[in-house]
């Protein structure tokens, strides 16, 4: 048996293990997996024999800024391409069965509500077929190349070779380029692949070394935790202004749920345990899970890993946080290889990722790649949160390299597909008045001085308001992606484009995030600064913890709910699950861009719908839930002493089910009762001689908001 049959084997005894094995709890509302009796099974796609001179190109796979003016001659023929990463199609018919069954997991109506899928059963359905992988593999094989990985999920098959494998497998020269002052690799020309993989293959990824970039800043080392008029954001501060407080002393930390944070370093574990101690979190040091070779600490990526993993933290203490990271190679983001192995590995319940790189640098391989995860993840339960970036609505610029834009408007492409949600920045507006939301001095014990909420504007530091660069507020609309149809409230444009951001949270340098890091020469722990969507990425991510702790089961795709609520407050004026961003713009210097507006005040493209007050939005997340109604009725009333009575309450609603709790008085009869076909009956034979009063609760359940009987004078 040759290498490549082993291995296609070998995977297929594994699927068949993940299958029947008993797999640990998905927090999924329903224990039971979709019925998916109707959904075909992925079926071979590949029929002509793979002829070499028969080819077609691959459009939308060659990065924009390898061109002739930036060329600095081939590389050499050995040089190693590890891990790259093929992308595979799906085709029609299982674009719209995953279409209909991504909806009717999310939809509380469906019976296959929260019945998330194991990465296993997506593979079987909505990936490439077994026999179709295995083709594709032998043919990479029989150009030289080896088959590093097949993640469970079909979508994908990663591989590795030499550039000269390279150029003789997909056609295309792979040259050295001189870019920003920096020396990158890429292909000179769109990769072509034989004609009989057509129908299977997206693209690769990349053929590049130009990766994503990090969508945050290090200011500065801090010398104290205020400076003058600005008021550095501890964990606390946090708490404070978004409202968590509350919330985490009502028991809602996060605790059973997990958090994924993806990244291309290692870290310092005790750069992350010294920043709870300092802010008087409790300790929980993060899982470090790393995919492949260790890529050692790298300078820039390890500052921002501990921002995310501190801020994920921060915001929902009791989580369990996994930190998910891959070397990057001379072909590969190792973002992009973190990502696959969190979704095909079903890592965590949220995924936060603060990295981001505009949709026509990414091109239409990777783009489509991304979305294609995100959907997995989608349907596994996972919950995906992207930062929008930092370049304000020129996306395609870097702000960390240009002070002026030169090009066109952008999108970060890791956030633009519709099942992720994509994290916007915005700045509090305390200059004017600062002690009104700030102490003078800082709590000793967590560090904190934040007094209440801050009203907010876009975040916009660039050297269009005053600062410098492009420091803004990322967004604007698509270029890949159509409107959703949950992206519908005042304010979101008529422009048939997915639009971005969907929410935001401060990201301003000014009152910047406190991060402990040993992301120097020295590796000496520094507290520093940090400003960017970076922040406001993970920092959301743990409020998403909260709200399954808190439902009790994995959210998915959390952008329906969102705009759902946002709707129901524009109508209704209450509950204010989002604070109103209705000041300011994310324009940066060469390129103008989307203000906020008081008179469509729900949505814009530069903060989304806003920011959030937590303890609403975590309390209220069923309030699009129908209602339910309770009655309670005794068989015998008035009773007689020493008579047993049989208190019935009916539940009427959306198939409820869940359970019933009977109260005399306030005072608990007895241990809840489950409902059977919306009947629950409690038989007592001890009520004293008196009068009573009788109530039964209902507790609601992923289909019906709860509800409280009128009391019954027994």
């Amino acid at each position: 048996m040759n290498s490549i049959a082993l291995r296609v084997l070998t995977r297929i005894l594994f699927v068949t293990a993940l299958t029947t094995m008993a797999w640990p709890a998905l927090s999924a509302p329903s224990s039971l997996s979709p019925d998916l009796s109707s959904t075909p099974l992925a079926r071979p796609r590949i029929s002509a024999v793979i002829d070499n001179d028969e080819r077609i190109l691959l459009t939308g796979n060659r990065h924009p800024q390898a061109i002739q003016a930036n060329d600095r001659g081939a590389a050499n023929g050995r040089l190693r391409m590890e891990r790259m990463i093929l992308s595979l199609k799906t085709d029609s018919q299982q674009q719209q069965a995953l279409h209909t069954l991504v909806a009717d997991l999310h939809d509380r109506a469906s019976p296959r509500f929260g019945q998330w899928l194991r990465p296993d059963q997506f593979a079987r359905h909505f990936g490439l077929a077994e026999g179709d992988i295995e083709v594709v593999s032998q043919w990479l094989q029989s150009q030289g190349f080896s088959i590093d990985e097949i993640p469970v999920g079909g979508q994908a098959i990663i591989f590795s070779g030499t550039v000269a494998q390279v150029r003789k497998a997909f056609h295309t020269d792979i040259r050295h380029y001189q870019i920003h002052g920096e020396r990158h690799l890429a292909n000179a020309a769109e990769p072509q692949i034989p004609a009989a993989l057509a129908d299977v293959v997206d693209g690769i990824v990349s053929l590049h070394d130009l990766r994503s970039r990090p969508m945050g800043k290090q200011i500065q080392a801090v010398p104290a935790y205020t400076s003058g008029s600005i008021h550095y954001l501890a964990a606390a501060d946090l708490q404070t202004i978004y409202n968590l407080k509350a919330v985490h002393s009502s028991g809602i930390t996060g605790s059973g749920r997990s958090i994924a944070v993806l990244g291309r370093t290692n870290v310092v574990l005790s750069d992350i345990q010294q920043f709870r101690s300092t802010m008087n979190l409790p300790a929980s040091t993060p899982q470090v899970i790393i995919n492949g070779s260790d890529p050692g600490l790298v300078s820039g990526d390890q500052g921002e890993s501990d921002l995310d993993l501190e801020w994920a933290g921060a915001s929902a203490p009791g989580a369990t946080i996994k930190f998910v990271t891959s070397a990057s190679t001379d072909s590969t983001d190792g973002i992009d290889l973190s990502a696959v192995y969190a979704v095909s590995n079903n890592v965590a319940d949220v995924i936060s990722l603060s990295y981001g790189q505009c949709e026509a640098s990414m091109g239409n391989a990777a783009v489509t790649y991304f979305s294609n995860l995100w959907r997995q993840a989608a349907a596994q339960g996972m919950t995906v949160l992207v930062s929008s970036g930092d370049s304000g609505a020129a996306g395609c610029d870097s702000a960390d390299l240009t002070t002026s834009a030169t090009r066109t408007r952008g999108v970060n492409g890791l956030c633009s597909s519709p099942y992720a949600t994509c994290v916007g920045g915005s700045q509090f507006a305390d200059t004017a008045n600062p002690s009104l939301y700030w102490s003078s001095t800082t709590k000793a014990s967590d560090q904190s001085s934040a007094l209440s909420y801050i009203p907010e504007v876009v975040w916009n530091e660039s050297g269009s308001n005053g600062g410098s660069g492009l420091w803004a507020s990322g967004g604007g609309a698509s270029l890949y992606f159509a409107k959703p149809a949950w992206q519908t409230t005042p304010g979101v444009p008529a422009d048939g484009k997915r639009d971005v951001p969907d929410v935001s949270l401060t990201a301003a340098g000014h009152d910047g995030y406190l991060v402990y890091s040993s992301d120097n020469s020295t590796q000496t722990q520094t507290m520093y600064v940090f400003a960017g969507t970076s922040a406001s990425a993970p920092a959301f991510a743990g409020i998403v913890a909260l709200i399954d702790q808190k439902t009790g089961y994995r959210q998915g795709n959390i952008n329906p709910t969102l705009y759902g609520l946002a709707s129901r407050q524009a109508s209704n004026g209450s509950p204010a699950y989002f604070h109103l961003i209705t000041s300011g713009n994310n324009s940066v210097p060469g390129r103008s861009g989307y203000a906020a507006s008081t008179t469509n005040s729900h949505y814009n493209q530069a903060t989304g719908l806003g920011s959030v007050d937590g303890y609403m939005l975590i309390n209220h997340w069923t309030d699009l839930l129908p209602a339910s109604t309770t009655t309670v009725t005794s068989s015998a009333n008035p009773g007689v002493g020493g008579q047993t009575l049989t208190f019935t309450t009916t539940v009427t609603g959306s198939s409820p089910t869940g359970t019933v709790q009977f109260a005399d008085s306030g005072v608990n009869l007895g241990s809840p009762v489950a409902l059977s076909s919306g009947v629950a009956t409690l038989t007592l034979g001890t009520l004293s001689l008196g009068s009573h009063s009788i109530t039964a609760r209902y507790s609601g359940d992923t289909g019906n908001l709860s509800s409280l009987s009128a009391a019954l004078a027994q």
